[in-house]
């Protein structure tokens, strides 16, 4: 795992961390070119992959051609001595940062975008075989949906590698946050987790859910590491428990419901018992009312008035 800026740098500080590795994980947009097309290409390859024999699972821009036009992708690359093994290209892509939702309708963002990078999502999240092993790839905020990282190890990865770009979090919470999802991956998939962001937080994330090898935020750092590799079947992963989240959100909105419609109920209650109470009120006064005409207007009361004048 490694965080660096700068390729000669980064190839110096790999190399002290090559003895007895056989996969390197380094982060998203490491190689800032397209594989092949840069003189930084030869130096990655003769300077670090073939001397050592490793394979390199990188992030790196990637671009293809078709009858639509050019293609742009978020990528990461298995590299090994003979050349590239394998890619993925990132699938989820960030909303108005990699690509702008709704283009028609939002089409004056567009020039934002492309300011930024404007990608198109990859289709396949099939694990990269890296000298011998299955990893399966999250590249930057993809961590944050379970549904990608179960789609993975049900696809048979026995790693999951983190590869992002931290950087524009500078010193907040916000990188802890990404982490701390990382660690919520690993234990749902029971996969360990090698994390690799080029200003940190760089580590590996064992399958239950403990962080190791912790690299420090904006500095130089390589690390090397034995991880566990499983094929255990999670419960989360393979049976019902990836619907444990949407169950209690629907037990929660017909709890809502319920409770809102029986307090809607009590409420009707009590209007009709006050306005039962009031039309008793009504009732009560309106037949006082009409025992006082009665008596004001009988014949004995009246005879009695005019006695009364008389005398």
């Amino acid at each position: 795992v490694f965080s660096h800026r700068g390729m000669p740098a980064r190839i110096a500080l790999a190399l002290a961390a090559a003895p007895g590795t056989k996969i390197m994980v380094w982060p998203e947009t490491a190689l800032p070119f397209y594989p092949g097309t840069s003189p930084l290409w030869r130096l990655l390859t003769e300077g670090l992959v073939e001397p050592t024999g490793v394979t390199l699972l990188t992030g790196a821009p990637h671009r293809e051609e078709g009858p639509g036009g050019v293609r742009y992708h978020n990528s990461a690359f298995a590299v090994t001595p003979g050349g590239i093994s394998g890619r993925y290209d990132k699938q989820h892509l960030v909303p108005f940062g990699e690509y702008v939702p709704l283009r028609r309708l939002l089409f004056f963002l567009a020039p934002v975008v492309e300011a930024i990078g404007d990608f198109t999502p990859g289709s396949s999240g099939a694990p990269l075989a890296c000298n011998g092993r299955r990893i399966g790839v999250l590249i930057c905020f993809e961590t944050i949906f379970p549904e990608l990282a179960a789609a993975r190890t049900r696809q048979g990865a026995e790693i999951i590698a983190d590869l992002t770009n931290d950087a524009w979090y500078g010193m907040t919470s916000a990188p802890w946050q990404d982490l701390a999802m990382a660690v919520f991956r690993a234990v749902e998939c029971r996969r360990a987790v090698a994390r690799a962001a080029n200003t940190g937080f760089s580590c590996f994330i064992g399958p239950d859910g403990v962080i190791h090898r912790l690299s420090p935020l904006f500095a130089p750092y390589a690390a090397s590491a034995q991880v566990p590799v499983l094929g255990t079947r999670s419960f989360f992963v393979f049976g019902p428990g990836r619907h444990f989240g949407p169950g209690c959100f629907l037990v929660l909105l017909a709890t809502t419901i319920a409770i809102a419609y029986r307090t809607r109920e009590k409420a009707a209650m009590r209007l009709t018992s006050q306005r039962a109470k009031v039309a008793a009120g009504y009732e009560s006064d309106i037949l006082c009312l009409r025992t006082c005409l009665r008596v004001f207007t009988s014949p004995s009361s009246s005879k009695r008035k005019k006695e009364k004048n008389v005398g």
